[in-house]
């Protein structure tokens, strides 16, 4: 029977009503309504820059819309992670990176190769949709997204979509949708390489070439690394503390090839692999005490898309791509927990862009077909299908934006689903703008919670979901502050109740937060910090929902000292929150320090130090687990970003 997770929430007096307005009345914490007043108050010149202060940002963002769109122009609470501070993070995890940004909180029972869940705006981890290169991964038998086994170094960049988007992607896009993109090619020949030493035995190195000549374009990447680790568990995990080190190791590879073969017309192929094997505590035995949980981990995922014009104003893209995730415990303290589990996804799709006197008109068709299989464990029902059409239409007309979107979804399992979404964005002055957006969102059951021999229930139904917005943004130059309230309802949640840990639909929960975003630079210092406040409720018991803070707080310093020498520090603080639905098992807050520094010695060449957990801080993401100690990495790097 697979282990009860702690996150789902239990809650039985669900209303979906708006509640934006009151939010931003009543809600905001006594920490942010200094910040927000300053916000508001600032001085009559920074409120009427020149018209070319708040020129449309060079970063272009496609998962918020599933069309590009400059940054600067989205409705969505997006943020874009570049290739330079994935770099600035060589030797941690995917999940590291991710948790230090404005709205994402941590969960793991480790550090490399360890399970973690990732909740986006406090909601379960579950209703995170992740895309690599347009591709959903992840496990439709445990249900939710998987990082562990994605490697930092085939990223090219990542993008962060906050708030529902079922209306565009369908089931899991509850709390948002993180797509990760791999690194694509350039005109010209550019080779990289880079070699990574630091704590616990670390070990990487990773090559590629980039490229392009007339029309075709290519990037291949490869790389290896290794750890002893540290040990994940501490004695509160009671039977699974096993003090051993659980290492890390894997071999990864991707590539991106694109031809454009007429005039507007294209064709790419892209895939990512990785191989890792991550050792685990499942429990201690004294007659063989050098045993440890060994999990091994392959990921597959590729695409190909057809993209032309079809005529002057339509845009066409034909995709069809697939996933495969393999788990496998192959080594065990406990042999109960030996077991194989494998997802399949298998993804066609049509989308279409049409340029209109009103905006872009969206339209689509896609078939997703998910598959599961276990072993020694089989299920009933292996299969389920999901044929879809989308519609959305996003336009601008002087000082006004809008997008709306809709999508129905006939699952094989779960009959209709529809969702939907709107957000429209005014530009009051040059430097303010405010948007209001709502959206409603689905989640379906796992295989596991549906099927699972001894555990699984049929008749459970869909998560529902919604969700309204407001935020406020203030730009001019390199300077940039952004406050959004939220407000969202989830009803219908799966829980695991009962002696026996059935999976039963319960009411709901309520979360409602605050996020402040500010950017500035002055001189060759960028400052950047998030402020995070948010009440996640459970309903039915009136408590607080597990491993979520309350307030979380995040603040960098880059430093580009000359133009061979550069530094930064980052600053990543929790607040406490509880282990269990119940709020009887506390988890401390916590304060992380990091510093990094690089030196460009030559054309191309730089070497990089990066120090993580400065103060030795310990720290349980979850009770009974430890979070990585103190930690030195250092890099030296050919071909730079």
């Amino acid at each position: 029977m697979p282990v009860p997770t702690v996150e789902h929430s239990k809650a039985m007096n669900f209303r979906f009503r708006s509640g934006c307005t009151r939010t931003l009345l009543r809600f905001i914490p006594a920490p942010l309504l200094a910040p927000a007043a300053a916000l508001l108050h600032l001085p009559a010149h920074a409120v009427e820059p020149p018209p070319d202060a708040i020129a449309l940002a060079e970063t272009v963002t496609i998962t918020g819309s599933r069309e590009p769109v400059p940054l600067s122009a989205a409705l969505q609470d997006i943020t874009v992670i570049d290739r330079a501070a994935i770099e600035s993070y060589s030797g941690a995890s995917l999940e590291s990176l991710l948790d230090e940004q404005a709205g994402l909180q941590l969960s793991t029972n480790g550090g490399l190769g360890a399970v973690s869940n990732v909740f986006i705006r406090g909601a379960n981890s579950d209703s995170t949709l992740l895309l690599i290169d347009g591709m959903r991964y992840g496990s439709a038998s445990a249900g939710g997204p998987l990082f562990y086994n994605l490697p930092l170094e085939l990223i090219d960049h990542i993008e962060i979509v906050r708030g529902p988007l079922s209306a565009l992607y369908g089931s899991d896009a509850a709390g948002g949708v993180i797509q990760i993109f791999t690194r694509r090619g350039e005109p010209g020949f550019h080779p990289s390489a880079a070699v990574t030493v630091g704590s616990e035995k670390y070990g990487a190195i990773d090559a590629g070439v980039r490229g392009g000549a007339g029309t075709v374009d290519y990037a291949v990447q490869a790389g290896g690394k290794r750890t002893d680790g540290y040990t994940f568990t501490n004695p509160g995990a009671g039977v699974f503390y096993n003090p051993n080190r659980d290492g890390f190791s894997q071999q990864s590879a991707s590539a991106n090839v694109g031809y454009t073969f007429a005039p507007g017309w294209s064709v790419r192929i892209q895939g990512l692999g990785a191989h890792g094997n991550g050792e685990f505590s499942d429990g201690f035995d004294p007659s063989r005490p050098q045993l440890t949980g060994r999990n091994i981990f392959d990921t597959t995922v590729g695409n190909v898309v057809l993209q032309g014009k079809a005529m002057q104003d339509w845009s066409t893209t034909l995709r069809y791509g697939v996933s495969r995730d393999n788990y496998d415990v192959d080594i065990a303290v406990n042999a109960f927990d030996l077991a194989r589990f494998t997802t399949v996804q298998q993804l066609a799709s049509w989308q279409n862009d049409i340029a209109t006197p009103i905006g872009t008109l969206l339209a689509g068709v896609e078939h997703l077909e998910q598959s599961v299989n276990g072993e020694p464990t089989t299920f009933p029902v292996d299969r389920r299908t999901v044929n879809s059409v989308l519609l959305g239409l996003t336009g601008k007309w002087g000082p006004h934006a809008w997008q709306a979107d809709g999508r129905s979804d006939q699952n094989s399992q779960f009959g209709h689903q529809w969702s939907g979404a709107i957000a429209y964005g005014y530009q009051f002055a040059p430097a303010w703008r405010g948007t209001a957006s709502m959206g409603t969102s689905f989640v379906m059951p796992s295989f596991d919670e549906l099927y699972y021999p001894g555990f699984g229930n049929p008749l459970l139904r869909p998560q529902r979901g919604a969700t309204d917005e407001l935020s406020l943004r203030w730009k001019v130059k390199s300077e940039e502050a952004r406050l959004t309230v939220y407000d969202s309802r989830f009803r219908d949640l799966i829980a695991d109740v009962g002696p026996n840990f059935e999976p039963v639909n319960i009411g709901g929960s309520r979360i409602r937060g605050v996020t402040l975003e500010t950017s500035a630079q002055f001189g060759a210092v960028t400052l950047s910090s998030a402020l995070d406040a948010m009440s996640p409720r459970d309903l039915t018991n009136d408590t607080e929902l597990p491993r979520r803070s309350r307030r979380t707080f995040s603040m960098k310093v880059d430093w580009a000292i000359s133009e061979k020498w550069a530094a930064g520090a980052r600053v990543h603080a929790a607040g406490p929150s509880y282990d269990d639905t119940l709020n009887l098992q506390p988890l401390g807050g916590y304060g992380m320090l990091s510093a990094y520094g690089s030196w460009n010695f030559l054309p191309k060449w730089q070497a990089a130090l990066r120090l993580d957990n400065l103060t030795d801080h310990h720290v349980q993401p979850a009770y009974g687990f430890n979070s990585p100690p103190r930690q030195w990495f250092l890099t030296l790097r050919y071909g730079g970003i």
